[in-house]
C-alpha cells in the first residue's frame, strides 16, 4: 500500500503564523471595546476569547485542509490548531502586557481582588497571608502577560483534538494508489 506524503512542515507555519496573528487581534480589539463600553475586567483572558480563539482556529485549519485539496491527517490537523494557538497566545500576551501597564490598569487590582475573595472562602490564617503575599508578588503586567499566554496555550491544548475529531479526512489507500497511477 502507497502512503502519499505531504508537504505538512512548510504549508502549515504562515498559515498558523498569519490567522494566529489575525485572532489575537480580533481579541485585542474586543478586549479593547469590552474595557470601552463596561470599563475594567477582572481577567486578563475572557471567556469569549476562548470561543473567538476556537472559532479562527477552526477556519485556519479548514483553510490548510483546503490547500491539500480537502484531505488532512490527524496528525496535521492537530498540530497547524496547535501552532495556530501557540502563536495567538504569544500576540496576546503581548497585548495584556501593555494593556494592563498602560491602558486598563485596574485589571491588576480587579484580579486581585477577586482572587482574595475566593482564597477567602477555602483558606484562612497563616497560609491566607502566605498565598495573599503571593499573589501581590505575581500580579505585575508582565505576569498577566505569562497568565494569559499560559491559560491559551492551555486552551490550544485541547481545542486541536476536538476539531481534529471533526475536520480529519484522510485519503483512502485505493484513492492514493489511483492518484499515483495517473
Amino acid at each position: 500500500m502507497l502512503k502519499e506524503k505531504s508537504e505538512f512542515p512548510k504549508n502549515f507555519l504562515p498559515i498558523s503564523l498569519k490567522t494566529g496573528l489575525l485572532s489575537a487581534f480580533i481579541m485585542m480589539i474586543f478586549n479593547v471595546i469590552n474595557y470601552l463600553i463596561f470599563g475594567s475586567a477582572s481577567r486578563p483572558v475572557l471567556l469569549w476569547n476562548h470561543m473567538l480563539l476556537f472559532v479562527v482556529m477552526f477556519v485556519a485549519v479548514k483553510s490548510y485542509r483546503k490547500q491539500l485539496e480537502g484531505f488532512i491527517n490527524f496528525k496535521q490537523c492537530y498540530i497547524s490548531g496547535l501552532f495556530n494557538g501557540i502563536f495567538a497566545s504569544f500576540f496576546f500576551a503581548v497585548f495584556v502586557y501593555f494593556n494592563t501597564k498602560f491602558i486598563d490598569k485596574e485589571l491588576i487590582k480587579n484580579f486581585i481582588s477577586i482572587n482574595e475573595v475566593a482564597m477567602n472562602q477555602y483558606i484562612s490564617g497563616e497560609e491566607l497571608h502566605r498565598q495573599t503575599d503571593i499573589l501581590y508578588r505575581f500580579s505585575t503586567p508582565f505576569f498577566m502577560g505569562i497568565r494569559a499566554a499560559g491559560e491559551l496555550i492551555l486552551i490550544s491544548i485541547f481545542l486541536p483534538l476536538l476539531m481534529s475529531i471533526f475536520l480529519k479526512r484522510e485519503r483512502k489507500t485505493e484513492e492514493v494508489a489511483n492518484s499515483n497511477d495517473e
